[in-house]
C-alpha cells in the first residue's frame, strides 16, 4: 500500500473515531432533561443522527480499503444513496436550526409562538420524505462492476454516460449547496448585526446610567434623597386611602345590584357581610416589591443563556460553512465549467477529505462554545466524586445567590422600605 493511501486510511480511521464517539455522545446529551428545552435541541438531534449515518458510510467504505468483503453491490448503492440523502439532511437541519436562531433574536417574544416541537417534527419529517424519494433517482444512474469472480464485491459509481446524471447533480447541488448555504450566510450575518447592535445599545445606556445617577440638585444631594421621606409618606398614604375609598364605593355599588336579583336568605348574608372591612393592598405591594428582584433577574438570567446559546448555534453553522463551501464549490465549478484543469480532481479529492471531517467536529464545537453542554457531558461521563464535587459547587454557589440577595433586601435604605409598604 502506498503512503498516500496509508495517510488516507490513518485519516478516515480518525475521523471515523470521532464521528462514531462525538456524535454519540451529542445525541445522548441533547437527549437530558436540561438540554430538552432549547428550541433547537431537535434539530441539533437530528443533525447529529444524520452526521452519524454518514459515519457509518464512511466506516463501511473504511472496512472496503482494508480489503473486508463487505461492499457488495446492494450495499454498495445503499452507500451513496444515503451518503446524499444524509449531505442534504446535514445542509437543511443546519438551515433549520439557524433560521429557529434568528427568529429568537429577531422576536425574542413572539418566539416561543413560533418555535413549537411539533412544528419541528412535521418539518424534520417532510425533509426526510423529500430526500428519500428525490435521491431515488441515484439508483438509475449507478453502475456497478464486479472486481473478481471468487467474491461478490463490487466497485460502483455514477455513470457519466447517463443523460439522467447531469440534471440530477444540477438539483442535488441547488438542494444541497446554493439555496442552504445562501440562506444560512444571510442569516448568520443578521444574527451578528442584530448582537452588534444590541451591544452597542448596551453600551450607551451604561455610560447614560451613571451620568443620570450623578446628576444632583444644588445641595450636592440627589433629587430622591433631597425630597423628604415625611411628604414622600404622606403622599402615599393619602393616594392608598383615596383608592381604598373609591374601591370601597365600588364594591357597595356592585353588591348593592347583586342584592337586587338573589334570594332573602342570600341578600341577608350579603347584608352581614357588607360590614366586613376590605382587606388593604400594602401587603400586596410590598410583596410585589419584594419579588421584583427575583424577576428581574431570572429574566437577566434567560437572556444571559438565550445570548449563549445564539453564540453556539453561531459558531456551529459557521463551522458547517467552512467545512461544506469548499468541496460543494469545487463540484459546482467541476459541473459548469467546460474544461477542467488538470488540477482539479486533485482538488476536488482534497476538499472531499476537509468535508469529511464536518461530520464530526460538531461536538467539539458544542463543547467549546456551549457552557450546558460542556457542563452535561462531564456531568454525564464523569464518575461519582466529580459528580458530586459539581453538585457541591451548584448548590453552594445557589446558596451564595441567596444569601446575597436577602442580605441585600435587608441592606435596602429606610426610605425604599417605607415607599414599598406605603404603596
Amino acid at each position: 500500500m502506498e503512503s498516500p493511501s496509508k495517510l488516507q486510511l490513518v485519516y478516515n480511521f480518525t475521523i471515523a473515531l470521532l464521528g462514531l464517539i462525538g456524535n454519540t455522545t451529542t445525541i445522548f446529551v441533547f437527549s437530558q432533561r436540561r438540554l430538552r428545552s432549547l428550541r433547537s435541541s431537535f434539530f441539533l438531534t437530528c443533525l447529529a443522527v444524520t452526521d452519524l449515518v454518514f459515519i457509518l458510510i464512511l466506516i463501511v467504505a473504511l472496512l472496503d480499503q482494508l480489503q473486508v468483503p463487505v461492499m457488495t453491490a446492494p450495499i454498495c448503492m445503499s452507500t451513496i444513496y444515503l451518503s446524499h440523502i444524509a449531505s442534504f439532511l446535514s445542509s437543511n437541519f443546519t438551515l433549520a436550526y439557524t433560521s429557529h436562531r434568528l427568529i429568537a433574536v429577531l422576536f425574542p417574544i413572539k418566539a416561543t409562538t413560533f418555535l413549537k416541537q411539533r412544528t419541528n417534527r412535521v418539518l424534520a419529517l417532510a425533509l426526510l420524505i423529500f430526500a428519500c424519494l428525490f435521491y431515488s433517482l441515484s439508483f438509475p444512474v449507478i453502475t456497478t462492476t464486479a472486481r473478481s469472480n471468487t467474491t461478490n464485491t463490487v466497485d460502483c459509481k455514477e455513470d457519466e454516460t447517463k443523460k439522467l446524471l447531469f440534471p440530477f447533480i444540477i438539483l442535488d447541488t441547488l438542494f444541497t449547496f446554493i439555496i442552504p448555504f445562501s440562506l444560512i450566510t444571510c442569516m448568520n450575518l443578521t444574527i451578528v448585526y442584530k448582537l452588534q447592535t444590541k451591544l452597542t445599545y448596551k453600551q450607551k445606556l451604561s455610560i447614560a446610567t451613571p451620568s443620570a445617577k450623578s446628576s444632583t440638585n444644588s445641595s450636592g444631594q440627589s433629587v430622591t434623597e433631597s425630597a423628604p421621606t415625611t411628604q414622600i409618606n404622606n403622599v402615599s398614604i393619602s393616594k392608598n386611602s383615596v383608592n381604598q375609598e373609591v374601591y370601597r364605593l365600588l364594591q357597595q355599588q356592585q353588591q348593592n345590584r347583586s342584592l337586587l336579583c338573589v334570594r332573602p336568605m342570600q341578600r341577608y348574608k350579603g347584608l352581614q357581610n357588607r360590614s366586613v372591612s376590605l382587606i388593604p393592598n400594602q401587603r400586596r405591594a410590598s410583596l410585589y416589591h419584594t419579588n421584583k428582584p427575583i424577576r428581574i433577574r431570572s429574566t437577566q438570567c434567560r437572556a444571559t443563556a438565550s445570548a449563549k446559546t445564539t453564540k453556539m448555534l453561531l459558531a456551529a453553522s459557521t463551522v458547517f460553512l467552512v467545512f461544506n463551501l469548499p468541496y460543494h464549490l469545487l463540484i459546482f465549478c467541476f459541473l459548469i465549467a467546460p474544461t477542467q484543469p488538470p488540477w482539479m480532481s486533485s482538488a476536488v479529492d482534497i476538499a472531499r477529505l476537509w468535508f469529511f471531517a464536518s461530520f464530526c467536529v460538531n461536538f467539539f464545537v458544542y463543547a467549546i462554545c456551549g457552557q450546558r453542554f460542556r457542563s452535561e457531558v462531564v456531568r454525564l461521563f464523569s464518575c461519582s466524586i466529580f459528580r458530586r464535587y459539581f453538585d457541591k459547587r451548584e448548590q453552594k454557589i445557589i446558596q451564595e445567590r441567596q444569601n446575597s440577595f436577602y442580605l441585600n433586601q435587608r441592606l435596602m435604605p429606610i426610605s425604599l422600605t417605607r415607599l414599598s409598604h406605603s404603596n
